[in-house]
């Protein structure tokens, strides 16, 4: 198994350690690094050896995953750099939003880089992970690196770096609309007389449920089980018909371009 180093201890580098840790048992050579040593008993809790140092921790590994903030990755990699940190057997896997592979290779020389975006249901196994993998990358070192990332739950292999900006908008943020609507729905069996408790129980099952018939119906259009529900006239055409006169449809792809928007200005930043 190759040494592995988590430069950053957060909640996406802790849900790969895990996954990492579920599927190889043998992956006890693991580095985790951070400026806080408390905030990684964590990890030193499964084995893992922590550090304040990115340096040790990049210097003692074959792989190295950047989980540090955008923002905070230019200050990351140029101290690396200036404590000759040598990259050129390493595979960096960076998975900050809008770092592009050119800004990390100019910063380190690197020759192996990886972008990967992945979500949060991640931590339960569920989540989505966009992989996009430069042409020097051999096969051996893909099939490696996915090994590691496949108990994070479905794989994403991009063609280009650009579909990393895109999957992080349509998988790694639309938890958080979905969420959002889920508060709605929550508020609203509030707001009709439902204990807090309850309202949560139906918001849970409405998830579950609905999703499930996603899963299970994969021949049919959602568009069509959307149909199957809703009766000319009815409750939920009229329902429906307020979330058209909302312009819905339209409200969403701005939300969508909101999030690319964003994305290409992290991108001119680095």
């Amino acid at each position: 198994m190759s040494k592995i180093a988590f430069i950053g201890g957060g909640n996406m580098s802790s849900c790969i350690f895990d996954g990492i840790k579920r599927a190889h048992k043998d992956a006890d050579d693991i580095y985790v690094s951070g400026p806080h040593l408390e905030k990684l008993a964590k990890f030193a809790d499964k084995k893992a050896k922590i550090t304040t140092s990115n340096v040790e921790a990049a210097k003692e590994s074959d792989i190295i995953f950047l989980g540090v903030k955008p923002q905070m990755l230019t200050s990351v990699l140029q101290e690396l750099k200036d404590n000759g940190i040598d990259f050129s057997a390493k595979i960096l896997v960076s998975m900050a939003a809008g770092f592009k592979i050119a800004s990390i290779r100019r910063l380190t020389a690197a020759p192996y880089i990886v972008r990967i975006m992945p979500s949060t249901p991640a931590k339960i196994g569920l989540g989505i992970t966009g992989i996009y993998f430069e042409n020097g990358i051999d096969d051996k070192n893909k099939k490696l690196i996915s090994s590691l990332l496949e108990p994070l739950g479905m794989l994403c292999w991009l063609n280009s770096e650009e579909g990393i900006n895109a999957i992080g908008a349509l998988a790694g943020s639309a938890p958080a609309f979905l969420y959002r609507f889920f508060e709605a729905v929550e508020h609203e069996c509030i707001r009709y007389g439902f204990s807090q408790s309850d309202a949560r129980k139906i918001v849970e099952q409405l998830g579950l449920g609905t999703s499930s018939m996603v899963i299970h119906n994969h021949e049919t259009p959602i568009s069509a089980l959307r149909e199957a529900v809703t009766s000319k006239g009815g409750t939920t055409y009229e329902g429906l018909q307020q979330m058209t006169a909302f312009k819905f449809e339209e409200m969403i792809e701005e939300v969508f371009k909101a999030c690319m928007k964003k994305t290409h200005l992290f991108e001119e930043m680095f």
